[in-house]
């Protein structure tokens, strides 16, 4: 589900981000570029993991900022087919059913991709059918 990935990337600097550390800076401009953004191939970008090396602060003509060739990992979010994940239901409406997990919350899952078989009920009728789960569990006892 979680992997490291490893990336190079030339990350031009801002000038107002140079008066912090080196280091504080291209991490907060790596977050900035990449965290909450998916991947291609690689998944959902969680975290800057660490930062490997940096090289290079060259100016190019034209440009106001410092280049750094910057190697670092990212935490990516990539469950395979077929994985279960847990998470909670927060919403639904006729596009689909909206999931959370603990640490992303923008999950959508189109109707047309839920299981042979999947229901939507409405408020009502899901009102109704968690009274009988109920009675029926109680009585049961």
């Amino acid at each position: 589900m979680f992997s490291l990935s490893q990336i190079e990337h030339d990350l031009p600097m801002p000038p107002h981000l140079l008066s912090r550390p080196l280091p504080d800076a291209i991490k907060a401009e790596l977050e900035r570029l990449f965290l909450d953004k998916v991947i291609t191939k690689l998944g959902l970008c969680v975290s800057v993991y660490d930062i490997r090396s940096i090289e290079g602060g060259s100016i190019h003509p034209g440009e106001g900022c410092s280049t750094y060739k910057v190697s670092f990992r990212l935490l990516m979010f990539k469950p395979f087919n077929g994985e279960i994940l847990v998470g909670r239901i927060t919403g639904y409406d006729d596009k689909g059913l909206q999931v959370s997990l603990e640490f992303f919350s923008d999950i959508c899952i189109p109707g047309h991709l839920m299981q042979f078989g999947t229901v939507r009920l409405c408020t009502t009728c899901f009102a109704n059918l968690l009274s009988q789960l109920i009675n029926y569990h109680y009585c049961s006892k």
